[in-house]
Parts: structure tokens; C-alpha cells; sequence
């Protein structure tokens, strides 16, 4: 996949008002088990949830900026 090609999709998702609002209640959701976790294991692992929604939206945000085309390797 080219990176216009992944800029692109990365526009869809991005622009999604269903991906937004379903991104949105996982996050909230986790940063609620964060907040209230009984043990530390709960708490690291509702840490992680947290971890994964922003990085998705990070990475699409990233892939939406990023149109370059990769240089070839050097021989």
C-alpha cells in the first residue's frame, strides 16, 4: 500500500462520525476502569486499553499526514 493510498483510508476512518463515537466510548470506558480498578493488574491492564485506542487514532492521524513515498533501501 502506498502511503497516498493509506493517507486516504486514514481520511475515511478519520472523518467517520460511527468510528469516532464508538473510539470515543472504548476510550472513556477504559479510562473509567483506569480510574476505579481495584488491583494493579486491573489498573495496567485498563492502562493499556487506554494505550490502544490513542495510538489508533495517533496512527491514523500519522498516516493522514504522511504522503511521502518511502526511499529505496541503498543496495
Amino acid at each position: 500500500m502506498t502511503p497516498r493510498e493509506r493517507a486516504s483510508l486514514a481520511e475515511q476512518l478519520l472523518s467517520n462520525p460511527l468510528l469516532d463515537e464508538i473510539m470515543s466510548g472504548l476510550e472513556a470506558s477504559a479510562i473509567e476502569r483506569l480510574v476505579s480498578a481495584p488491583t494493579h493488574e486491573t489498573r495496567h491492564e485498563a492502562q493499556l486499553r487506554v494505550h490502544a485506542v490513542r495510538s489508533f487514532r495517533s496512527d491514523c492521524e500519522a498516516a493522514l499526514r504522511s504522503t511521502r513515498e518511502p526511499k529505496a533501501a541503498p543496495a
